[in-house]
């Protein structure tokens, strides 16, 4: 990443001040779809789904990403499905809090299934009281967990967080957001406004920027990675139905 993408962005807005201007968006059904390139060049697709369970007053996200095109020869698909609970009411009041806890939102439970070729990863993660357990290719794991939310949920309401534990893929991490500024581009939805949010990992070399439209529930329209200041791939919404 440039050094100069950050200035062109804290120039335009104080973050306290751009907090106060996000309205709270809930959660709705709806079914995405994502393409990644690196280069300009394509090499997968990512398929995202959100659905509502009245009778258990559960969200569940499903996500399936897949190799496409001459990369499809390498197998790798990757399933991911997130299903949690949600609190309207918490969630504005998160919103208008420099408060880091989260209690708006709760995974129930996450699974991880991964295909590379003929080797399959699987991980598997349920809430029992107020952990999530979690179970990795069949084997508990040992480590106690604080994390209240899955990689999946940190991803969909990033524009709300600040510093949060987080499951990923069994591990628990540290997830550090940053609203960086407004910036209005160009997607499916037409010319949008969006706002920026940077994700750090603790201890990850990686780092992430997501523009979430404002004018459509805050549904991420572009995500870049980078690893250090070597950008690795960009995804972009190319289709979606509500």
């Amino acid at each position: 990443m440039t050094d100069n993408f950050f200035p062109k962005f804290f120039g335009c807005l104080i973050v306290g001040i751009l907090f106060t201007e996000i309205s709270i968006s809930a959660p709705k059904i709806y079914s995405a779809m994502y393409s990644l390139k690196k280069g300009g060049i394509e090499f997968a697709r990512s398929k995202h789904d959100l659905s509502y369970n009245s009778n258990l007053d559960e969200w569940c996200m499903t996500s399936f990403s897949y190799t496409v095109g001459i990369f499809s020869i390498k197998k790798d698909d990757r399933n991911e499905t997130s299903c949690f609970k949600y609190n309207k009411s918490n969630h504005f009041n998160a919103m208008n809090s420099n408060v880091s806890s989260n209690d708006f939102v709760r995974t129930n439970t996450y699974t991880y299934n991964r295909t590379k070729g003929k080797k399959n990863h699987i991980v598997e993660v349920k809430r029992v009281d107020d952990s999530l357990v979690t179970v990795i290719d069949g084997t508990p794991s040992t480590q106690k967990s604080y994390a209240s939310i899955d990689r999946l949920v940190a991803q969909l309401f990033g524009y709300t967080f600040k510093k949060i534990k987080v499951n990923d893929k069994g591990r628990e991490r540290q997830y550090n957001f940053k609203i960086i500024g407004k910036e209005t581009i160009t997607t499916i939805f037409g010319t949008t406004e969006s706002i920026v949010v940077s994700k750090n990992i603790n201890e990850s070399k990686r780092n992430t920027l997501t523009w979430y439209s404002v004018n459509n529930d805050y549904i991420p329209v572009v995500i870049e990675q980078y690893r250090i200041d070597e950008h690795k791939f960009t995804a972009t919404l190319i289709e979606f139905q509500d």
